[in-house]
């Protein structure tokens, strides 16, 4: 049976619907609180539900599996052409319901809650990363306004903070010495989500595939498995690889094809992870060359590469093979071997 198609404009506390008919022509819009919104999936009859993959969008696409429903998420970027003339909430619904019309726009798998609470520790993970940097830079910054400067480099870093503290004005030191602890607790913090995602990989089958490719490790593997959900949405190793933003631009017409730099497109988290993956698999194809050990079909051909187009573009290169081989691997559910790399990265 064709379910009636129904679009929903998400909001924090109100919800507005466009219910259409089978060739998608609206036929009645309503307006929900949220209260509202639950009780109309509870008790309405299956319909399909087209939403953008926005903030809460997985829960409310689980709360609708849950009563019956089937949940569709577009990517919000790919409903904006839709819009017609000014921006508001009916006119947001309704072009949810002319961009589901298009079978060639990108569908979003609804995420598990198993997952989504995996993609929230990496969030709270890269917070205290980022707020923990920001911290220091900050010590530095203050202190240096005193005469003392700490050298770069994070070794030793908060015993030389605490001596410097020492040399500053009374007036500031107790603040100092909370903002000292501050970046203290962060870096724990930091180290407390590591343990939790080395847990989850060791007891994650899809974890342990990922993590058996070179350059890939547990934060990455995780990453991986919490973001891309279901591996099967993508058709070939080359379309995951453009979903991650890691093939080239193109500027192409009639018999003239350019092609620029990398498109940069899509998860950002994932595609500077797998890059520095790289950069880590390419050093150690290189001292192992240097050092005359053997190498893998990959390591050789990466550190060919990087003899031939330089460091930063091998990388890159390497990081798109990687990408590949993570989908072969992921989809066929095999152990990776370097030596097969042109039956993996297709």
């Amino acid at each position: 049976m064709e379910l009636t198609p129904t679009s929903v404009d998400l909001s924090k506390s109100v919800f507005q619907l466009s219910i259409a008919d089978s060739q998608h022509r609206v036929m009645q819009r309503k307006r929900l609180n949220r209260t509202q919104f639950h009780r109309w999936l509870a008790t309405q009859k299956p319909v399909r539900l087209v939403m953008e993959a926005c903030g809460t969008a997985h829960y409310w696409g689980r709360v609708a599996h849950s009563s019956g429903h089937e949940v569709t998420l577009l990517h919000a970027n790919y409903v904006k052409p839709y819009v017609r003339r000014t921006k508001t909430d009916s006119a947001d619904a309704d072009a949810l319901l002319q961009a589901d019309r298009n079978p060639e726009l990108h569908r979003i798998p609804v995420k598990s809650v198993d997952k989504q609470a995996l993609q929230s520790l990496h969030c709270l993970r890269e917070h205290a990363k980022s707020s923990r940097v920001a911290s220091i830079n900050e010590a530095r910054a203050l202190l240096s306004e005193f005469g003392v400067v700490i050298p770069k480099g994070d070794t030793g870093l908060l015993p030389l903070l605490r001596e410097g503290i020492e040399r500053v004005p009374p007036l500031l030191q107790s603040s100092l010495f909370v903002l000292i602890e501050e970046i203290e607790r962060l870096a724990d913090q930091q180290k407390t989500i590591d343990r939790i995602l080395k847990n989850f990989a060791q007891s994650d089958d899809e974890s342990q595939l990922l993590i058996n490719v070179a350059g890939i490790g547990v934060t990455t593997a995780t990453a991986m498995v919490a973001r891309v959900g279901d591996i099967h949405q993508f058709k070939c190793g080359r379309s995951f690889a453009s979903w991650l933003g890691i093939t080239c631009r193109e500027y192409s017409s009639g018999s003239k094809r350019r092609l620029g730099r990398i498109t940069k497109k899509g998860d950002n988290y994932l595609r500077v992870m797998i890059i520095h993956g790289a950069r880590s698999a390419l050093r150690a194809a290189k001292h192992k060359d240097k050092h005359d050990k053997e190498l893998t079909r990959v390591e050789r051909w990466a550190v060919e590469t990087e003899q031939r187009i330089g460091y930063n573009k091998a990388a890159v290169a390497l990081a798109n093979k990687m990408a590949r081989i993570i989908w072969a691997v992921w989809t066929r559910q095999q152990k990776y071997n370097g030596n097969d790399a042109n039956r993996f990265a297709a």
